[in-house]
């Protein structure tokens, strides 16, 4: 049970989460919390323990000790990666995974909720809601005009936003994003900047990230992880003025 002083709308909180390699710490009891529908990004050095937190909220990776309530309940440390996903929290790599041979309609329609096997998709006829969904989803992630491309003809920054929208497909409440904006152009930035804005009305959205003016585009709350603990919170203006932000992220 989450501790009674943690907020009612809190999806996520990590409490005291401790994991450690060959004796090097990667996280050393970190504690934060997400809200409901809530946008916030995470920044930090190489080694600050990024993807490690999100390999532990994730179910890749077991703490040596700590928990990751979700819901308030739900201890995800308890938890596979599979049970973790199906309990509404996806993960977007960095680098995507769409099928290249596929058109966008056929990757979204593979991912859709309950039909996540080509056979299902190529023998199962597809109800007339699945379809309006991936319409939905499409149009949110800009790519209503690119439905018959395949993935190969996609540009790097599309089949970001095609990944994306095949996470959406199955519904979850927490997203998380590793580096988004890695490889993209500035308008592509700056557009994937506004989606992640859309998708945080309807579910809470982390973005880890390391591309300030993209950061500063999220319009967001910002947390700083240095040797995997938090350093600082706050606006990005706030945490850019910290010193040892300065210090040992930003001024190197």
């Amino acid at each position: 049970m989450v501790d009674k002083h943690i907020p009612n709308d809190t999806l996520l909180y990590l409490n005291n989460v401790t994991v450690s390699f060959d004796g090097f710490r990667a996280l050393n009891e970190l504690s934060f919390m997400v809200r409901e529908k809530e946008l916030s990004a995470i920044i930090g050095p190489n080694g600050a323990g990024k993807s490690t937190m999100m390999d532990v909220v994730t179910g890749k990776t077991r703490p040596d000790s700590g928990e990751v309530f979700f819901h308030g309940e739900v201890d995800l440390t308890r938890y596979d990666e599979t049970e973790v996903a199906n309990m509404g929290i996806g993960r977007k790599f960095q680098k995507p995974s769409v099928i290249e041979s596929l058109t966008v309609w056929e990757n979204l329609e593979l991912a859709l909720a309950g039909r996540r096997t080509p056979f299902a998709s190529m023998f199962g006829a597809l109800s007339s809601k699945g379809a309006r969904r991936i319409d939905e989803v499409m149009e949110l992630i800009r790519l209503s005009d690119r439905k018959a491309w395949l993935g190969a003809s996609l540009s790097h920054g599309q089949k970001q936003w095609l990944e994306i929208g095949m996470l959406l497909l199955q519904e979850p409440e927490l997203l998380l994003v590793d580096e988004p904006a890695a490889g993209m152009t500035d308008e592509e930035t700056f557009r994937t900047a506004d989606l992640l804005r859309d998708l945080a009305r309807e579910r809470s959205v982390v973005v880890v990230e390391h591309d300030m003016a993209f950061i500063r585009a999220l319009e967001c709350p910002v947390m700083v992880l240095h040797e995997g603990s938090v350093l600082a919170s706050g606006s990005l203006d706030h945490v850019q003025q910290n010193q040892k932000v300065i210090d040992v992220y930003l001024g190197r």
